[in-house]
């Protein structure tokens, strides 16, 4: 197909998608790599054991705001057919000012994630659903790579990976992961372990402490 049938293809999505949804950015560039396990119910929606969707080739990929304010959260939509949502959203509790008012969401990583828009005011919000599937009950986490905004308010860049447990309340089961790329130079790889991320926080803790106890024996010499 060419690229000038792919813009007639698309442009009636893309022409509904502006009309209709307010502060929709559609992407300059997107992907998502899904890959489920067995069992997934919602995993099972895309239909093959895995899959990779590009923005412009296999669909389109806009973003909005969740539920929350913008910076609390971010919504990523994939229209290829299927529609598919990928939701991420931090705690709406901040213990620096002690309010309920919301967190924004930042580079790092989210355990313990519980089904958005439902997660408890500390548990980060998380929500992969499509083809008609989704879970009344999720647990899992997700890894933000990188995210940014635009001075309209408008989300520039984005980049997560994540892991959804279907109707879990705890990370076993089976599960659909995958990485999300917005707007972003960051590579799609496969998704590690949370133990991946827990065992380089854990190192760097440790380089810290040596350096610490290093820095303690030259004084006290």
């Amino acid at each position: 197909m060419t690229s000038l049938m792919k813009l007639f293809r698309f442009a009636p999505i893309a022409a509904l998608l502006c009309s209709s949804l307010s502060h929709a950015a559609i992407a300059n560039s997107a992907s998502v790599y899904l890959h489920t396990e067995p069992g997934s119910y919602v995993g099972g929606g895309i239909g093959v054991p895995e899959v990779t969707w590009t923005h412009g080739d296999q669909g389109i990929f806009f973003s909005s705001a969740n539920y929350g304010t913008a910076e609390s959260g971010v919504q990523i939509s994939y229209d290829g057919g299927d529609s598919w949502t990928f939701q991420f959203a931090a705690p709406s509790y901040n213990p620096v000012t002690n309010t309920n008012d919301g967190q924004a969401l930042q580079a790092g990583f989210y355990d313990r994630a519980t089904r958005f828009p439902f997660n408890s005011p500390t548990r980060p919000g998380l929500d992969v659903s499509g083809n008609g599937r989704g879970n009344n009950r999720l647990y899992g986490w997700f890894n933000v790579l990188e995210i940014s905004y635009g001075v309209t308010g408008d989300l520039e860049s984005f980049a997560v990976d994540f892991r959804q447990y279907d109707e879990a309340n705890g990370p076993y089961g089976p599960s659909l992961y995958g990485s999300l790329r917005f707007n972003s130079d960051i590579a799609i790889n496969p998704v590690p372990e949370p133990a991946t991320y827990a065992m380089l926080a854990g190192g760097l803790a440790l380089v810290g402490f040596a350096a610490r106890r290093r820095r303690k024996e030259v004084e006290t010499v």
